[in-house]
Formats: C-alpha cells, sequence, structure tokens
C-alpha cells in the first residue's frame, strides 16, 4: 500500500518535469580541424553541451503526501462532477479507493498494535463486552457503597428547598428515603417558610442559606460537623442512583472511572 501512495504521488507530480532545452552548438565550432587545434575549446564545447544533472526531488513528509493525495482527490471528484465522464469518474474512484483501502488498514493495523502492547487496549480498564455488564456494576456498586458508607460516617446532608415548589417537593421526599435507607444524617431547610410533608422535622431558613452561598434550589449540600466545612453536592431533582454517583464523584474529587 506505501508503493501504491508513492505511485500515485508521481503520477500527480509527473506534469511537473520540464523537458531540458537543446544547447545549439555555434557554427565555428563544426568547422573541420578546428576543435584538433583547440583541445581547451574543445573541453569547454563539451562541458556546455553537457546539461547538469536534476536536482533529486525533495522527499515529502507523510503530512505533505497526505495533504497533496487529498487535494487531488478532492479536486477530481469536483471534475468528475462538474464534466461528467467515466474517464473522469474512474480518476476520482482509483483515489476514493485508496482512502479506503488505507482506512481498513488502519484499522487492522490498530487491533494488531493493541494485541502486541495491551497497555493501549480500552477493554483491560473497562470492558465494553456485554458479558462483562453484570460484573462491572457490581464492583461498581462495591464503590457506591462504601463511599456512602463513609458519608454516613462522617458526613451530613444540608437540604435546602420551596416548600411551595412541585420540584423541590418531589426532590424533598427522595432526599428523605435516600438518607432513611442509607443512615445519613439530614438537616432539612424551607427557603419559603412552608414546611413539607415529606420533612416534617425541617427549619426554616435563619440566614444558613446565605452564608452557605446557595443561590438555586433545591439543592443538597455535604457538610462536615466537625470542621464546619460543607460543599454542593447536588442541583436540582435527583435519583437515588444519581445521589450515590454523586457522593463517589465528590470524595474522588471526579476521578474518572474509565
Amino acid at each position: 500500500m506505501k508503493a501504491k501512495s508513492l505511485v500515485l504521488l508521481m503520477m500527480l507530480s509527473a506534469g511537473l518535469q520540464a523537458a531540458p532545452v537543446d544547447v545549439q552548438q555555434p557554427e565555428y565550432a563544426r568547422e573541420e580541424g578546428w576543435i584538433w587545434y583547440n583541445p581547451q575549446a574543445q573541453t569547454d564545447t563539451e562541458d556546455s553541451d553537457t546539461p547538469p544533472p536534476p536536482a533529486p526531488p525533495p522527499a515529502l513528509t507523510p503530512s505533505q503526501q497526505k495533504k497533496l493525495l487529498q487535494q487531488a482527490t478532492r479536486a477530481a471528484l469536483d471534475t468528475a462532477i462538474l464534466y461528467p465522464s467515466a474517464e473522469n469518474f474512474r480518476r476520482f474512484m482509483t483515489l476514493q479507493n485508496f482512502w479506503t483501502d488505507r482506512a481498513t488498514d488502519f484499522t487492522q493495523s490498530a487491533k494488531m498494535a493493541r494485541l502486541k502492547y495491551p497497555e493501549l487496549d480500552y477493554n483491560l480498564k473497562r470492558s465494553h463486552n456485554n458479558g462483562s455488564v453484570q460484573a462491572r456494576a457490581a464492583e461498581e456498586k462495591k464503590v457506591q457503597t462504601a463511599a456512602v458508607s463513609q458519608v454516613a460516617q462522617r458526613y451530613g446532608l444540608f437540604f435546602f428547598y420551596r416548600g411551595g415548589n412541585a420540584v423541590d417537593s418531589l426532590m424533598a421526599g427522595v432526599i428523605r428515603t435516600f438518607c432513611e435507607e442509607r443512615g445519613i444524617s439530614l438537616i432539612a431547610v424551607s427557603m419559603d417558610g412552608k414546611i413539607s410533608d415529606q420533612l416534617p422535622q425541617s427549619r426554616r431558613d435563619s440566614g444558613q442559606a446565605e452564608r452557605m452561598q446557595v443561590t438555586h434550589f433545591p439543592a443538597t449540600f455535604l457538610v462536615d460537623p466537625r470542621t464546619h466545612q460543607f460543599q454542593p453536592l447536588a442541583w436540582g431533582f435527583m435519583s437515588h442512583d444519581e445521589l450515590d454517583n454523586q457522593i463517589v464523584n465528590v470524595l474522588t474529587n471526579f476521578t474518572p472511572s474509565y
């Protein structure tokens, strides 16, 4: 395939080679005996009749080759569209098939590389095979359980909501069940003074939201009661699974698991 690429490049640059210009010999150099008595002139004449060797063409880098072939392919396509003919289409398809072949070779070389250099194989880090879905989900659940257990032992949650808002009230029920099932301490704060039926132990806001810079609702914050440090855990509505994932993200500083 490399040879095919070089052949195409040679075909593209063939029209750039100029024929050497014939050098005319002066009339006096053709007189009989003149060269015999003028050896130096003979040398000068031979030198002038011999054209200098052509300079070797500069080597093209792979990037230059690719750019040249791409330009030729676009030009061939434009020509085939504007001037439809069997020959113009054949020229375009020859170049187009070249790119198709190169893409196939690239794909196959990637498979070979992953076999030769297993550290490149993403499947070893995070299997994408359907048969491994359950095993991967079990591993992720194990990580989530450990993170949630850490939150239950060390942290608590602050939940800011508006009792008169339908979405906030719906999230109130989610956060109550979430904390009960996982053994997490919860302090709920009503921003409009209306207490949700899902969170009857809620307190009314007395400046906590301003001090914690809560700007959107509903808002769930992770709080360390020993150090009084806090940080956002979630904005808006989230399901139990989403909250589990968010806890893992926050505790691991959003380190990717893939």
